[in-house]
C-alpha cells in the first residue's frame, strides 16, 4: 500500500480514547458523562461486551421528544444497536459511506473484531478538510 493510501485508513483518524458506560447507567448520568467528557455518543457496554452506541441523536429523539425524565431511563433501552462496525484498515471513504448510507454520525472501530476506537462525522470533516486543504 502506497503511504498516501496507508494514510487514508480509519486508524490515523479515530478515537482511540472509548468512553462507554454500563447498560443499566441512566440516560442522566450518562449525559452527565458525556457532558464532562465533551462527546456526542458513548458506547454501552455490559462486562467486555458493547451491545450498543448512545448519541445525542438518541437523547433527543427517544427521551427528551417524548417526554420522558433522563433520571427515569435506562441507558438500554434507548441506546442504537446492533452497534455498526468497521475495521481500522478500512478508508475513510468506505467510513463515510457506511454513514451516509445508514444515516449515523459513530462507528465503533474494530481490530480482529475487537472494538479499538470510534469514528465520528467530525472525525471524517477533519480528514476531507485536511485532505483537499489547499498546500
Amino acid at each position: 500500500m502506497s503511504d498516501s493510501k496507508a494514510m487514508d485508513t480509519i486508524k490515523y483518524f479515530m478515537e482511540d480514547d472509548i468512553v462507554s458506560v454500563d447498560t443499566d447507567a441512566t440516560v442522566h448520568d450518562t449525559v452527565q458523562l458525556m457532558n464532562e467528557k465533551r462527546i456526542g455518543a458513548v458506547l454501552v457496554s455490559e462486562g467486555d461486551d458493547y451491545k450498543g452506541i448512545f448519541t445525542e441523536t438518541d437523547l433527543l429523539r427517544k427521551v427528551i421528544a417524548p417526554g420522558t425524565s433522563p433520571a427515569d431511563v435506562k441507558v438500554h433501552t434507548v441506546m442504537s444497536s446492533p452497534l455498526q462496525m468497521i475495521d481500522c484498515e478500512s478508508t475513510m471513504v468506505a467510513a463515510f459511506i457506511i454513514m451516509q448510507q445508514k444515516n449515523i454520525r459513530h462507528l465503533a472501530v474494530t481490530q480482529k473484531k475487537k472494538v479499538i476506537g470510534i469514528l465520528s462525522i467530525k472525525d471524517i470533516a477533519n480528514y476531507y478538510v485536511n485532505k483537499f486543504r489547499p498546500k
